[in-house]
């Protein structure tokens, strides 16, 4: 009653119930339409009463929901097994086992206001008594959301008053201010009217029902050189108006200007002829316009006069210009026209005869498009019409029928002549025989067409020949393997012969000879056809995985395994590997590499020194790998550099070897994504650079 707010007082008796019964928590949600919208419950959890304000009433929308929609109490005694809460769960996080809710209804109507609900953390179903204390919560709830309306009604009755009195005043006040501001919005539109006629280029003119001028502004005195006062002795057309460009007399009557006012029309774009004060006449555009009272009535009619005499200048120059043009498009091999603003022609050169045997009678306007191609003449309407409109420039390539009836092909371009202002005034264009040309390039087409026949046709050969050497591959690597055994086989039985000359005491001297050139032939086959199967498994990309490879124990094992022939030969083998020590790759193939590149390096070392070899590494990029080997030995001639990596391709001859060892660090190289390269200068030495990509490093574990 105190004016309390409608929160703090359902706070109090929420409270106040719960204090009376501590095992159970209140809610009071308010009915705005169909949705509940919390309004207290000072002890349930913040975030289950947000969860559940702004719920839709309906049939089963929990215990207050269902209540608000039937406008009867609701008892769940249990949350949990209840379909009306089957959507609402959320209560069992918080503990919520039991609700029970009541609607609150209007004393007046039976409306229902919101409801009431008693929470339990216990299935609980109520008692008589329990049943009653909800209904008196409901009602005192009921009392007091209503007596908030009222209070609420009375309020805003209250402020509508205060905000009606407000605006009455505020009407007064602007009644007044408005009659002040249209007086001086009048002071102003004629301060404003003065200023446009005095300041405007063109001539104003106003002149009253028997022909005399009540007014004109400084543009008009300038043009006439009649005062105000001068030109109201006489009827102005009288004065500016007074005969036809051909010197004859003008009558009044016949005046269109004078005219607008009885006749009550308007007059644009009048082309006439004006006289000034001195005698002197000029070419003038008018336009009239009546001007009529509260009662519709016309009493004045209004001219503007425009001097064109620069624009009839401009004209004449343009059309001696155009007749200029057309004069060099007569002269032109090509068809040549020019067309209006909408895009008809108005001229066509007499080429257009010759071609086509129509005479230019029958080609004007629009009537030249009968002679295009039945499939060309939509296209070009499209084409035209989007230039026309546009004032792009035109371009398209069309059949135009020849006076032999065949249809040949032109290329037709059409440009727009514009004014300073960017308006077109004309179109320009040309039309040139292609039809040579669209024949050879159909005749292109076709070749081209063949071409992609050839290439696919070779492409396909060269899938033949690709399976043709996979074939090959495994023949020799069959044949390779298959000729093992013959040749383990022949170096037995040479060994035998050997023992067997021995054990018969024969003399051996002239035959020992021979034994030991079939021994190293035999061993020269063995390794050419060891050579050939290594080939043909590098052929097919024979790859072992990858492994953590160390450069310094790979170089070190090939101290070992040779090291009879670097000491032998003095060789020296340093290595620089700090930037990449380690590297993952496959074991076996950089073994086979570095063996054969170090082999290379002392077997053909410089007789005059003894041969260093050093190994170093690099990277670059993101996980590339740089190996070089370079020696300080013969040398290779330039022009056998292109030739190294060949298959059985040797540049020294005076020390035995098949020519593969290269060919096979070639493709290693190349199966693995590399690239290996050469430099190298006779009686200095020779550098091998490998460049591996995508390579990644690894980090040395003993």
């Amino acid at each position: 009653m105190r004016g309390t707010s409608l929160e703090e007082v359902m706070d109090t008796l929420v409270l106040s119930l719960e204090k009376a019964y501590p095992s159970i928590f209140s809610s009071v949600l308010l009915l705005n339409k169909d949705t509940l919208s919390h309004l207290s419950a000072p002890s349930l959890p913040e975030a289950y009463s947000k969860a559940i304000d702004g719920t839709r009433i309906g049939p089963s929308a929990g215990s207050c929901g269902t209540a608000a929609f039937t406008g009867e109490r609701v008892i769940v005694k249990s949350i949990a097994t209840d379909p009306k809460w089957a959507n609402f769960q959320v209560a069992l996080e918080h503990g919520l086992m039991a609700c029970w809710s009541q609607p609150i209804l209007s004393s007046t109507d039976e409306r229902v206001l919101g409801t009431f609900a008693i929470y339990y953390k216990t299935e609980k179903t109520p008692s008589e008594e329990e049943i009653l204390l909800l209904e008196l919560a409901a009602n005192l709830a009921g009392t007091a959301i209503e007596w908030g309306m009222v209070l609420k009604d009375r309020h805003d009755l209250e402020e509508e008053l205060k905000e009606s009195n407000a605006a009455l005043q505020a009407l007064n006040s602007d009644l007044e201010n408005r009659i002040q501001a249209h007086t001086q919005e009048l002071e102003d539109q004629n301060y404003l009217t003065k200023t446009i006629t005095d300041n405007a280029t063109g001539a104003l003119f106003m002149m009253d029902a028997t022909g005399y001028c009540t007014f004109m502004n400084p543009a008009a005195v300038e043009m006439v050189g009649y005062t105000f006062e001068e030109i109201r002795t006489k009827q102005l057309h009288y004065l500016i108006h007074h005969h036809r460009p051909d010197g004859s007399h003008y009558p009044l009557e016949e005046c269109p200007l004078d005219r607008a006012l009885p006749q009550n029309f308007d007059v644009r774009a009048h082309e006439d002829l004006f006289f000034r004060k001195d005698g002197t006449s000029f070419p003038v555009s008018c336009a009239a316009s009546p001007i009529f009272d509260e009662n519709g009535v016309p009493v004045s009619t209004v001219i503007e006069v425009r001097d064109i005499t620069e624009e009839k200048k401009n004209r004449q120059e343009l059309m001696e210009t155009v007749a200029q043009m057309q004069t060099l498009l007569a002269a032109m091999p090509q068809i040549a026209f020019t067309a209006t603003v909408e895009g008809e022609l108005d001229y066509v050169n007499g080429h257009w005869r010759e071609y086509t045997g129509l005479p230019k009678a029958a080609v004007l306007g629009e009537q030249w498009i009968g002679a295009l191609h039945p499939e060309d003449k939509d296209r070009f309407a499209a084409t035209w019409a989007n230039s026309v409109q546009t004032g792009q420039d035109y371009k398209i390539e069309i059949r135009v029928r020849q006076w032999t009836g065949e249809y040949r092909w032109y290329l037709t371009r059409a440009v727009p002549l514009r004014n300073e202002n960017g308006e077109i005034l004309k179109w320009f264009g040309t039309a040139t025989d292609i039809h040579e040309q669209k024949l050879l390039i159909d005749r292109l087409a076709a070749t081209q067409q063949e071409l992609q026949s050839m290439n696919d046709e070779l492409t396909q050969k060269n899938k033949d020949l690709k399976r043709t050497n996979v074939d090959l591959d495994n023949f020799v690597y069959t044949a390779s393997h298959d000729l093992k055994s013959p040749i383990a086989n022949l170096q037995g039985l040479v060994k035998a012969l050997q023992e067997e000359l021995h054990d018969l005491g024969t003399q051996t001297e002239p035959v020992e000879p021979l034994l030991l050139m079939i021994d190293k032939a035999i061993v020269r086959f063995k390794n050419t056809i060891d050579e050939l199967t290594e080939i043909s498994k590098i052929q097919k990309q024979v790859e072992t995985g990858q492994e953590m490879v160390n450069l310094e124990d790979l170089i070190e094992e090939f101290r070992v395994v040779n090291a009879e022939l670097i000491c032998s030969s003095k060789a020296t083998i340093t290595t620089q590997v700090a930037a990449a020590p380690a590297i993952c790759f496959s074991n076996k193939n950089l073994r086979s590499v570095l063996y054969n590149l170090l082999s290379n390096s002392i077997k053909y070392r410089h007789p005059n020194r003894e041969p260093v070899i050093n190994v170093s590494t690099d990277t670059f990029g993101n996980n590339g790998i740089v190996i070089t080997i370079e020696d300080n030995g013969l040398g290779i001639e330039e022009r056998h550099l292109s030739q190294i990596f060949g298959m059985f391709k040797r540049v020294h001859q005076h020390v035995e070897g098949s020519g593969v060892g290269l060919y096979i660090v070639k493709r290693i190289v190349e199966n693995a994504g590399g690239e290996i390269t050469v430099e190298s200068k006779v009686e200095e030495g020779t550098r091998f650079e490998i460049r591996l990509h995508n390579v990644a490093l690894c980090e040395i574990t003993r």
